[in-house]
């Protein structure tokens, strides 16, 4: 009998070879129950037993399944019927990694409970046929080959939610997806015992609508106020004129740089002001090109050197924000000081590559999918603080004119909380500090 929260239970026949619901499949299935999609065709990959194919049946969906057992193939049939749903449950043998398989076309929808054991070394412990479902294989796990599958579906509105072992880390990496374009959204996660699991939402920004593009410009944030207020809308040149970063000073970059602003819708019942999108911006840009962030809106290598920045603004006439980011390809001489690019962090990587990154990254917390959840003031909170925690952990500290300090948190609205001699205080003005960094 399987139950999630209030729905069920479902009756499940489970053969002894065959993954059975567990905790894991009762997240997924809460992600699942959390979405607001509209019905039409869903995937899902190592289907087990059946249990999420009927959870989906149930809220509407038409599915097609997949499982490279047999054994979990007549379970599932077995179970799908039983409960009256075969007519819209099709269960078949195979999935990825298997001669010819795809995606079918129309699909609007992929679910897959991923299998996160490590691969093992020795003699077998399961059977063959179990290690293939519940065991991950080197090289980017499973989830690299669905990927290069949903690489070659060509369905605009397409939302791949997998399962994923994030600690331990598996060999499927939610960061494989960024590096290849994919937003992602973590909708919920559980610690059991040693390990943290977690459901994760990935699509393409802008269902695949790309960026305007122009050639040259006098600043991307002029140009992005004339972009539609809805869908996922950025704007991108080669050469940018009078770029400005904080406070207007001038912003000046070379060609090759990623210069790009973003219109960002913000739900106002959210509460969420352009501080905080500011400094989440930045925490999840830096770990999506290998950088560190510095409070509250500069891209930095290891030694504190900027190679890049964040800066948004808004109006009166405008419902959301505008979110601008320039990055260094390469380092310079930038006064005197040698400033440096994503070459440090990332190689090689053309602009493509790293737009596509940035893109996936801000989306990630800030694009408004239909039927995902968005992420709330506290959320973006948090993610702010893990992107300033990783500099604050090597040994990076602020001063005022009064000393050295300690940053203890960040508020609501994305203010540094530092303290000393057990005085806090909330600093929102940058210029107020000096940081050093070891």
């Amino acid at each position: 009998d399987f139950s999630v929260g209030e729905n069920g239970p479902w009756r499940l026949i489970v053969p002894q070879t065959v993954y059975p619901p567990r905790e894991d499949t009762e997240l997924l299935a809460e992600a699942l129950y959390s979405l607001d999609m509209i019905p039409s065709l869903a995937v899902e990959i190592g289907r087990g037993s059946g249990a999420l194919s009927i959870i989906l049946a149930e809220l509407g969906w038409e599915v097609m399944a997949y499982d490279i057992n047999p054994y979990a193939v007549a379970s599932s049939r077995s179970n799908v019927e039983e409960h009256g749903l075969a007519k819209i449950v099709t269960v078949l043998e195979g999935g990825v990694g298997e001669p010819n398989w795809s995606i079918p076309e129309n699909a609007k929808l992929l679910v897959w409970n991923l299998p996160y054991l490590g691969p093992l070394e020795g003699p077998l412990i399961l059977e063959p046929i179990e290690e293939a479902s519940m065991v991950d294989i080197p090289d980017g796990g499973w989830s690299s080959k669905l990927m290069s599958k949903a690489e070659e579906h060509e369905m605009g509105e397409f939302v791949v939610i997998l399962l994923m072992r994030i600690d331990p880390e598996s060999p499927s990496k939610r960061e494989d997806w960024l590096a290849n374009g994919w937003s992602c959204r973590e909708m919920l996660s559980l610690r059991i015992g040693d390990e943290k699991i977690g459901a994760f939402a990935f699509w393409k920004p802008g269902f695949g609508i790309g960026a305007v593009t122009i050639d040259e410009c006098e600043s991307t944030m002029d140009e992005a106020s004339k972009l539609a207020e809805s869908g996922w809308q950025r704007i991108r040149t080669d050469s940018q004129l009078l770029g400005r970063g904080r406070r207007g000073s001038t912003w000046e970059s070379r060609p090759g740089d990623l210069i790009a602003t973003w219109r960002v819708p913000v739900n106002p019942g959210l509460e969420v002001n352009h501080g905080l999108i500011q400094t989440a911006v930045g925490s999840v840009i830096s770990k999506g090109i290998g950088c560190r962030v510095k409070w509250p809106n500069d891209l930095i290598d290891g030694s504190g050197e900027k190679l890049g920045g964040i800066v948004s603004e808004t109006s009166s006439n405008e419902d959301g924000m505008r979110v601008g980011v320039g990055i260094n390809s390469e380092p310079r001489d930038v006064g005197g000081k040698i400033a440096p690019g994503w070459s440090e962090t990332l190689g090689k990587a053309d602009i493509e590559t790293v737009f596509g990154i940035v893109d996936a990254s801000i989306s990630g917390i800030l694009e408004d999918i239909p039927g995902l959840p968005i992420l709330s003031g506290k959320e973006l909170l948090e993610i702010s603080w893990r992107g300033l925690s990783t500099s604050l952990s090597e040994g990076a500290s602020p001063s005022t004119a009064s000393g050295m300090r300690r940053v203890v948190g960040l508020d609501n609205n994305g203010g540094l909380i530092i303290e000393a001699d057990g005085e806090v205080s909330v600093v929102t003005d940058v210029d107020e500090l000096e940081w050093f960094f070891p």
